[in-house]
């Protein structure tokens, strides 16, 4: 029987099996881990508090920032057969032989949007199962704008025309740039402009070679970003508690909020609509980046002898319509299952409402390297937009990719 290490306890028990040895199906008595966050760990516990078609489950509590590290130098006997966590992770681990693989079944594929089932996808194979899904979402008092503006075009239209009619409104657009807020705020619209991070390959597998902080359908589009920062539609200067504080007081029609803002949305007392950034330019839609938890299946569900049950749960029973919304409902976030998020009552509808907005959206990349990317793209958009002494967004993109693309060349990229 495997040593199980807890949190705050630790099971003392006898090694019955070498290191790296494959335990025949028959004899995996001490049957599946699950590694997960404190968070999911116990409605885990309560679904599988039978075990799983005849195989004990134990859940163990990891906390998320611990679980690549232990993975990595705990050992086979201690190792846990599934893990829980932020499915980039897949770009991390798959590399160095600690996932493995999982087989979905058409049927199954069906249940979840292909944006989402790609963002775990490494060399082609499917390294992780989606179960709950985080993005932005546009917030419209429909107070100050009865009507939603059907382009990006008429919002920023409408967004200014209040500002000069009504005292009150001060920020045509309550977008989050300034100290304190991460790219995450304005990729909706530079994903609108033709702008993404990486290409992908045809297998899925993100391709570090095509970076796409300047790529040619964007540069087309930057003029417009120029033209934003001209108008005052947005400014680098907006913190997120500013843009939060401008939308609940009225002071702006048009604010950019996620699932994390849900308390926040609960407590304004005007009405607002919850939906998509809509289209800036014709054929492209904006993506907000989407952020990704679920489980990942370990190479250890082998050497241990619970493979099939590790199949089992991570193919069929974690991707269920029940199992999906439970799990997602512990973090008040949309299920990454279709079926699952069309039942979602979390915040009144909100949540599900919000998860529906990121439709199009785009997976945070499951590649290391992205880390390169995040602070010259961040730059791009301050210089850019920080009003009369503005970059042109052309000039700071471009400058952007190729700093990006140094350090990719370089090696010069995290690697956690």
């Amino acid at each position: 029987m495997r040593p199980v290490t807890r949190v705050l306890a630790t099971l003392t028990v006898s090694a019955l099996v070498a290191v790296g040895a494959v335990v025949p199906s028959a004899q995996a008595a001490d049957g599946v881990v699950i590694w997960s966050d404190p968070g999911h760990a116990q409605t885990i516990r309560d679904m599988l508090s039978d075990g799983y078609k005849g195989t004990p489950v134990t859940v163990l509590e990891k906390e998320p920032a611990d679980v690549r590290a232990e993975l990595a130098g705990i050992g086979a006997k201690n190792a846990p057969d599934i893990i829980w966590g932020d499915l980039t992770w897949t770009g991390e681990l798959a590399p160095v032989g600690l996932l493995a693989p999982i087989k979905l079944k058409k049927r199954i594929k069906s249940q979840f949007r292909a944006n989402v089932l790609v963002g775990s996808v490494v060399q082609g194979e499917q390294l992780g199962l989606p179960v709950q899904i985080s993005n932005l979402a546009l917030i419209t008092n429909t107070a100050l704008v009865p009507t939603q503006p059907r382009t990006f075009a008429e919002l920023s239209d409408v967004a200014l025309k209040l500002v000069k009619k009504r005292k009150k409104v001060t920020i045509p657009f309550a977008l989050a740039q300034g100290e304190g807020t991460s790219p995450w705020t304005t990729f909706p619209l530079f994903s609108g402009l033709g702008g993404y991070l990486f290409g992908r390959s045809s297998d899925g597998s993100i391709n570090l070679a095509d970076v796409g902080l300047s790529n040619k359908t964007f540069r087309a589009n930057a003029t417009q970003i120029d033209a934003w920062n001209t108008s005052g539609l947005i400014s680098s200067k907006l913190t997120s508690e500013e843009a939060k504080t401008a939308f609940a007081n009225g002071q702006s029609p048009f604010w950019l909020a996620g699932p994390e803002s849900l308390q926040s949305l609960l407590d304004l007392t005007f009405a607002y609509r919850i939906g998509a950034v809509p289209p800036m330019k014709s054929g492209i839609k904006p993506a907000p980046l989407l952020t990704v938890q679920g489980f990942m299946k370990t190479k250890f569900a082998e050497k241990h002898g619970v493979e099939k049950a590790v199949d089992g749960l991570m193919t069929s029973f974690f991707a269920r319509n029940a199992q999906q919304q439970k799990l997602a409902a512990v973090a008040g976030l949309y299920p990454a299952n279709l079926q699952a998020a069309e039942s979602v009552t979390t915040g009144g509808g909100r949540i599900r409402a919000i998860g529906n907005a990121g439709a199009a959206g785009v997976t945070m990349p499951n590649a290391p390297q992205a880390g390169v990317l995040w602070e010259p793209y961040a730059e791009a958009w301050k210089v850019s937009t920080k009003g009369a002494k503005a970059t042109a967004a052309k000039k700071a993109f471009r400058a952007a990719q190729r700093t990006a693309v140094t350090a990719l060349r370089g090696g010069d990229v995290p690697t956690g």
